[in-house]
């Protein structure tokens, strides 16, 4: 192995968790076979007093063996299969534990003692398309929204704001929601309007778009850039009932001073014909 693959693969095994020197211990013992301390030490680089702390954190990890003689003992690597299979198990097993623990954060099980999450600035479209997709999808009572043209593409199937939309009203959720609706949008303005309070944004153009889900966690967006077409890619992100309430209000005042989608509906349908 070159010194230029000998440091890339130095490189990755940091990535995967190893520490530098654990890395070079490991390596050696590889390429080098069973060693003592002093050895590794010469071969790795890594200073004798540290070599005995990193042997013992590879063994208890699994990843390295003690010669059992009481004297002088050797000490030799488990073979990389074995090592890396049981790094992807144990990645595995972090990604499983992480979403659990992110299920639990987002459904508020944990929190500090009366502190409670207020206000985020979001930067960036795909930010803001994540957690309005996330804060809806956890709905469970109801829905207010006041859907931007960012998340309604011309000549598109509807994206999946509306499809999020359409499946919790299936299951039952109040739903006060607007957009522009066109003809790649009518017949799922059809289907919510069956299901709640759904209107057309005929005022011009949409000053804001507002994602509230059960009147407790709410995403604002701001037209962030004008040209060449107004960019929905600012938003504040609440988690704080108490200010997420009077969002709630604007959201249905805003809605209310604009046709209904039945309405809209018909105008579609008589252009058709």
């Amino acid at each position: 192995m070159s010194q230029v693959e000998k440091e890339k693969v130095l490189d990755l095994m940091q990535k995967i968790g190893f520490t530098d020197y654990e890395a070079r211990v490991y390596i050696t013992l590889v390429t080098e076979g069973s060693l003592n301390p002093t050895q590794l030490s010469n071969l790795s680089g890594v200073p004798r007093p540290n070599v005995y702390a990193v042997l013992k954190k590879l063994i208890r990890k699994g990843f390295a063996e003690k010669e059992a003689v009481k004297r002088a003992p050797l000490y030799s690597a488990v073979p990389p299969d074995i090592v890396l299979k049981t790094i992807k198990e144990d990645l595995k097993n972090k990604e499983q534990h992480t979403e659990t623990l992110k299920k639990w954060f987002q459904e508020d099980r944990i929190a500090a003692p009366g502190r409670m999450p207020t206000a985020w600035l979001i930067d960036g479209e795909k930010r803001i398309t994540e957690i309005v997709e996330d804060l809806l999808q956890r709905s469970k009572n109801r829905i207010h929204a006041i859907i931007t043209p960012t998340f309604i593409k011309p000549n598109k199937e509807p994206n999946s704001i509306l499809k999020i939309l359409e499946e919790k009203a299936k299951q039952n959720i109040d739903i006060i929601a607007g957009w522009k609706i066109n003809q790649d949008t009518l017949e799922i303005a059809q289907t919510l309007s069956q299901h709640g309070t759904i209107y057309h944004w005929s005022l011009g153009e949409i000053p804001l778009g507002t994602y509230i889900a059960d009147g407790k966690d709410c995403l604002v967006s701001f037209i962030g850039k004008w040209e060449p077409i107004p960019t929905y890619d600012l938003g504040i992100w609440i988690r704080n009932p108490t200010y997420v309430k009077p969002f709630e209000y604007l959201a249905e005042r805003l809605l209310s001073l604009n046709i209904t989608a039945k309405t809209r509906i018909k105008e579609l349908q008589k252009r058709e014909t």
